[in-house]
């Protein structure tokens, strides 16, 4: 990060460039383990800084640095006095949490980590990168307090906030483990839906968070409505067997499918202030896709051949690169001046982002099929994943052109 991300007077500003420098450091990482796969001998020139010691650098900066630091920006364009006040205190606190990654980079190249994915945290960076989540946030109750106008409505979502830096603490914890569908190994079918629905439930939230009126109130009601049915469906849905075969399960995770159709619904009743409509096409576009695999994905004669193979890979970057990827980015359009917030609209760079995307997630889902298959070409598998290599160059340079015009 250049001398121009130092903290400023615009903590929205310095929170993305920082979530971008992230995508790229994370971008590298990928494109460096796709490398290792693709020539495991090249990774002998790292010597101890093996393919295990890489990967929780690519996860950890990809879900704490890209993902979050929009949200964090995000929060700051809410709470204003955040951005006026304490412009400078929520500028340090992004450099904190960046530095906390930095260090746990450190950390797990050194191969200290907890062994559970996106839960490396241990020693003292299990402490420390809760305490600086902490302190962000008592800087965001802070700009709550010190708002002439402040909302009541924020006390709820502040005190949910005021969960995560213990819930993180203690979700590191290696003896501590979610519920598990005890046939595949994998997430239960109720676990899908509620984690489904929190995304859901942060899409619905989104035109009312930057308080854009709606077009149709009554719609608004209604899938309000749905959403508290499908969310006491999920807590009932933990209540049944975890396995995949179980038709509760099955029935419980297909009311998701409505979403992907309701969605676009209710976003095109919104009065957006700044539309950015192909970022929210996109986002629309992934999240019904991401929705219908993870579907199918989980039906039986499916997941019993696709599991822990690359069709897995495949979910998970449609999750980050697809949906959450334009998400993000729709999000930081709303938050960013004009000025800025026109880099992500560069034709080039939005088609070549989404070309790669798809055609990475073909490929895995490709090997991933292969896998399930005994004596499969090995040819075949290399040069599936000498394709993948290229894909994932595009999106390392992709993300590379967003963070340097950002800081141009």
């Amino acid at each position: 990060m250049n001398q121009k991300s130092l903290p400023t007077s615009d903590p929205i500003l310095c929170g993305a460039r920082h979530a971008l420098f992230w995508m790229v450091a994370a971008n590298s990482i990928g494109l460096l383990l796709s490398l290792l796969l693709l020539a495991p001998k090249f990774g002998l020139i790292f010597g101890e800084l093996t393919y295990g010691r890489w990967l929780p650098l690519h996860l950890n900066w990809q879900l704490y640095g890209w993902t979050a630091l929009p949200l964090v920006a995000w929060l700051f364009f809410l709470l204003k006095e955040s951005t006026r006040s304490l412009a400078r205190a929520s500028s340090l606190g992004i450099w904190a949490w960046s530095t906390c990654l930095l260090l746990g980079g450190y950390f797990w190249l050194s191969g200290h980590t907890s062994g559970k994915i996106f839960l490396d945290w241990t020693g003292t960076m299990r402490v420390l990168f809760p305490t600086a989540i902490l302190s962000l946030w008592v800087i965001l109750a802070l700009a709550w307090w010190k708002d002439e106008k402040r909302s009541l409505i924020a006390i709820p979502g502040l005190l949910v906030l005021l969960a995560v830096p213990f819930a993180l603490y203690f979700a590191a914890d290696p003896a501590i483990y979610p519920a598990v569908d005890q046939s595949t190994g994998g997430p239960t079918g109720a676990s899908l839906l509620n984690s489904t629905l929190s995304v859901v439930f942060l899409l619905l939230l989104v035109p009312r968070a930057l308080r854009h009126p709606p077009k149709s109130p009554a719609l608004d009601r209604k899938l309000r409505a749905f959403f508290i049915l499908n969310f006491i469906l999920g807590i009932y849905a933990e209540t049944l067997p975890s396995s995949h075969h179980h038709p509760g399960q099955i029935a419980c995770l297909g009311t998701l499918l409505i979403w992907p159709i309701l969605l676009p619904l209710y976003y095109s009743r919104q009065r957006w202030t700044n539309p950015h409509p192909r970022w929210q096409r996109a986002l629309l576009v992934w999240f019904g896709i991401l929705v219908l695999n993870g579907f199918t994905s989980f039906l039986p004669g499916i997941l019993d051949r696709i599991k822990f193979t690359d069709a897995l890979v495949a979910h998970s970057h449609l999750a980050m690169a697809g949906f959450t990827t334009s998400f993000l980015i729709f999000i930081l359009q709303q938050i960013l001046p004009p000025d800025r917030a026109k880099i992500f609209d560069h034709t080039p760079s939005f088609i070549s982002w989404h070309l790669a995307t798809a055609g990475y997630l073909t490929l895995m889902l490709a090997s991933g099929i292969l896998e399930s298959f005994p004596n499969s070409p090995l040819n075949l598998h290399y040069l599936l994943y000498g394709l993948r290599s290229l894909c994932g160059l595009t999106l390392t340079l992709v993300s590379i052109h967003w963070w340097r015009d950002l800081n141009s």
